[in-house]
């Protein structure tokens, strides 16, 4: 089981695939069933929509 979080490497969240069981720490969990990527000026979005719910992990841009 891979726990995912905001303090992850962007790499690591990247390398998740459908299929696997993930869990935010925090009581949810489950097998992840999609991947939706989404990218604005300030951050990156992923939501791993899993069987019974989802996880939304944001990673701030780093702006140098």
């Amino acid at each position: 089981m891979i726990t995912v979080h905001d303090s992850l490497p962007t790499s690591t969240l990247l390398e998740v695939k459908v299929g696997e069981v993930i869990t935010d720490g925090k009581g949810q969990s489950g097998t992840v069933i999609s991947i939706e990527i989404s990218e604005t000026d300030e951050f990156l979005m992923f939501l791993f929509q899993l069987e019974g719910g989802h996880i939304i992990v944001k990673k701030l841009k780093q702006i140098c």
